[in-house]
């Protein structure tokens, strides 16, 4: 007999959803896709509008960018000069520092507190796209302001000498810059809760890039100094009787040595130690600066009043006098690379050697008619020469700055990635999460 069961039977279990249907987040967190990092800079800049105080603020900046632009065009001599452009290329990057840290100091932690970024983590968008979307939006931002300086940075430009590859090349390592400190600023905003700590913090990064290496520079120098010994020989003067004295002094005022009694005259030797810094140890910390960076990135120009041919042997490449490339005079930045390239040369054979003077052995010169100084003063000017177009003829070397940049920029976007990944490990205490 066949027993029929009512039962129903069990459906069978449904099949997971895709997890593109359950709103997961696909693909590797730390890499940014195209379309979420537009759309996050498209919500950063409608979301961070200017306030009132915000406008005044910029408004204080671009008249202050503006005045120095008139004053630079008003009073640059007719002839060709780059300190105006200079001096341009140094206020937009002073300002970008200044901005963009501002900006992004206060992107993630700001939008914590107002409960606005939870949800937007809690959406489809990598950390990635988070990271770089408030990076962009921050350097746009800044980018808006510096454009002001263009009206002028043009006049400047055209009557610096120099060639539009150079320029882009500065303005590249100017953006770079920004970018960077906009990276520090997001960074900061990302580790501490409150936007007033983020933003100091972030300047006071920026600001031991720009002076701290400079101090750290010069307060290293007594550890990088190696003891030189000085030694001279000097006329007793303490010995000699008052007619002995008198006969020198009258010797020393006509220019007549001859009728000196130079054997009975007391020499005495003096010896004394004194620190010769070897700079080429710690010239680093100057090209990890980025103004120094921007000089060195510059293109090398040897004045134009010497004689020296078809440049420098020192140089990548053969560089020409100004006057012969039809160059400005050398500016700012050629001045700022001759003093960075003293330092990494270092000094020469004949300072770590040691001065000596023996005036002894000068009056016996000058008692048999002679001059023991003849020549010197020439020798000296060529020598000066000669370390003056070395230094101006240096190879340049921004690759350094560059790296230090680029390290920052990466490792500042590594810290902001992290911390914007969900689900969060840890929180501060007192962090607002939604």
């Amino acid at each position: 007999m066949t027993v029929l069961d009512d039962t129903p039977a069990a459906a069978p279990a449904p099949e997971p959803a895709p997890a593109s249907s359950r709103g997961e987040v696909r693909g590797n967190p730390w890499f940014p896709t195209l379309r979420g990092t537009l759309l996050v800079t498209q919500i950063e800049l409608m979301r961070r509008r200017p306030t009132a105080k915000g406008w005044i603020f910029y408004g204080l900046v671009l008249t202050a960018i503006i005045g120095v632009g008139v004053l630079l065009m008003v009073f640059a001599p007719e002839e060709k000069n780059s300190i105006p452009m200079e001096l341009i290329l140094v206020m937009v990057l002073g300002t970008g520092m200044l901005i963009a840290p501002s900006l992004s100091a206060t992107s993630i932690n700001g939008d914590s507190s107002e409960g606005v970024l939870a949800p937007l983590q809690m959406t489809r968008l990598r950390a990635g796209d988070l990271a770089m979307g408030k990076l962009l939006a921050s350097w746009c931002i800044a980018l808006v302001v510096l454009l002001t300086a263009t009206p002028f940075l043009v006049y400047a430009f055209s009557r610096s000498g120099w060639h539009w590859d150079e320029l882009l090349i500065v303005l590249g390592g100017i953006l770079l810059v920004v970018l960077t400190s906009t990276a520090i600023g997001l960074a900061w905003s990302s580790i501490a809760a409150r936007a007033v700590a983020s933003v100091s913090l972030a300047h006071l990064t920026t600001g031991a890039l720009l002076l701290g290496t400079l101090l750290v520079f010069l307060f290293t120098q007594p550890l990088i100094s190696e003891t030189v010994t000085s030694s001279n020989r000097y006329i007793d003067w303490g010995l000699l009787t008052d007619e002995q004295a008198q006969a020198l002094d009258q010797a020393y005022m006509t220019g007549d040595f001859t009728a000196l009694d130079l054997e009975s005259l007391t020499c005495i030797d003096n010896t004394y130690e004194y620190g010769i810094a070897h700079t080429e140890r710690t010239a680093w910390l100057l090209l990890a600066n980025p103004v120094v960076m921007i000089g060195e990135m510059s293109p090398i120009i040897l004045p134009s009043e010497e004689n020296w041919g078809d440049g420098g042997t020192v140089a990548e490449e053969p560089v020409e006098p100004a006057e012969d490339d039809g160059r400005a005079e050398p500016g700012m930045f050629a001045t700022m690379h001759a003093g960075v390239s003293d330092a990494r040369i270092g000094p020469s054979e004949a300072e770590l050697t040691g001065d000596s003077y023996d005036e002894c052995a000068d009056l016996a010169v000058m008692a048999a008619g002679e001059d023991p100084y003849a020549g010197v003063d020439d020798q000296w000017q060529s020598d000066w020469e000669a370390e003056r177009q070395e230094n101006a003829a240096y190879d340049r070397a921004p690759w350094i700055g560059l790296g230090v940049q680029a390290v920052l920029l990466l490792g500042s976007l590594w810290i902001v990635i992290a911390r914007l990944r969900v689900p969060y490990k840890k929180l501060r205490q007192g962090t607002r999460v939604a």
